[in-house]
C-alpha cells in the first residue's frame, strides 16, 4: 500500500476510534463494523459485477452465514441470486462428477481406495465427523476484508495508546471485547511497556465500572428496591455482553 494511503487510513482510523470511544460497545468493533458497511456498499454497486470477484465467489461458494444475511438485509437479493445461481451450478456439476466417479468403481474397491472415497470423506479429515464452520467458510471475501481491517485498526489503537487523550477516551468507553483486547495487547507489546500497561489500566477501569453497574442492575431487580429510580445500570447487561462477545454483527 502506498505510504500516502497508509497515512490517510491511519488518520481516518484514529479519528474513527476516538469517535467510537464515545459510543456504547467495543471501539474496535464499532470501527470495523463501519468499515464493513462501506465494503458492502461498494460490493453492492461494483463488486458483484466484477468478473474476477464473481469467480472467487463461485470458488468460495458465496459468503459465510453472517455476511450472507447481512447482505440480504441490505436488499441485495438480485446480486445474491446471481452469486448463488452460479455457485449452486458449480456445486451441482462437482457433485454429479463425484457421483459418476463413485458409481464407476465396484463398491468393495471404492471402500479400499482413498482416492475414490466420496467428496465428504476426502474433503475432511477422517477423525472429523462433520465439517467445521471455519473450514467451510474460510474463503468468504468479507471475512478476509474484516481481518485486514481489524489488523489495521488494532495497530492504529496500539500506536495511539501513549496519547493521554486517547487513554482518557478509552477509560470512559465500554472497553474492548475479549478478542480485540487480545489483539491490541499483542500489538501494544510491540510498541513498548508503557503502551501495554496503559491498555491494561484502561481496560481494568472499564471492566470495574461495568461490573459495578451489573451488580446494581441485579440489586434493583429485588422487589425491596423496586421503588428506586432506574438509570444507565439497567442496560449494563448489554455492555457486559459486548465486553465478552463483541458488538453484534462483527463476527
Amino acid at each position: 500500500m502506498p505510504r500516502k494511503m497508509q497515512r490517510a487510513n491511519h488518520s481516518r482510523d484514529a479519528e474513527a476510534l476516538r469517535a467510537a470511544c464515545r459510543r456504547e460497545g467495543c471501539p474496535v468493533c464499532t470501527v470495523v463494523l463501519e468499515e464493513m458497511e462501506r465494503a458492502m456498499e461498494t460490493w453492492n454497486y461494483e463488486g458483484f459485477s466484477d468478473v474476477e470477484s464473481r469467480h472467487a465467489l463461485i470458488r468460495s461458494r458465496g459468503f459465510c452465514p453472517l455476511h450472507t444475511w447481512q447482505l440480504a438485509a441490505r436488499h441485495n437479493t438480485f446480486q445474491l441470486a446471481l452469486v448463488y445461481q452460479e455457485a449452486l451450478t458449480d456445486m451441482l456439476s462437482n457433485l454429479e462428477r463425484e457421483i459418476d466417479q463413485f458409481q464407476g468403481v465396484p463398491s468393495d474397491a471404492a471402500e479400499k481406495s482413498p482416492a475414490r472415497h466420496p467428496w465428504w470423506r476426502r474433503r475432511f479429515r477422517p477423525r472429523t465427523p462433520a465439517a467445521e464452520p471455519g473450514e467451510l467458510y474460510a474463503h468468504c471475501p468479507f471475512c478476509k476484508t474484516r481481518a485486514k481491517v481489524e489488523q489495521r485498526v488494532v495497530e492504529t489503537l496500539a500506536e495511539l495508546l501513549p496519547d493521554q487523550e486517547m487513554q482518557a477516551l478509552l477509560r470512559r468507553s465500554t472497553g474492548l471485547c475479549r478478542l480485540h483486547l487480545a489483539q491490541t495487547a499483542h500489538a501494544a507489546q510491540q510498541h513498548g511497556r508503557d503502551s501495554f500497561q496503559a491498555l491494561l489500566a484502561c481496560q481494568r477501569e472499564c471492566l470495574e465500572r461495568t461490573a459495578g453497574e451489573l451488580r446494581e442492575q441485579i440489586r434493583k431487580h429485588d422487589y425491596r428496591f423496586g421503588h428506586e429510580p432506574r438509570g444507565e445500570e439497567m442496560t449494563a447487561w448489554r455492555r457486559g455482553a459486548q465486553l465478552c462477545a463483541g458488538n453484534p454483527g462483527v463476527h
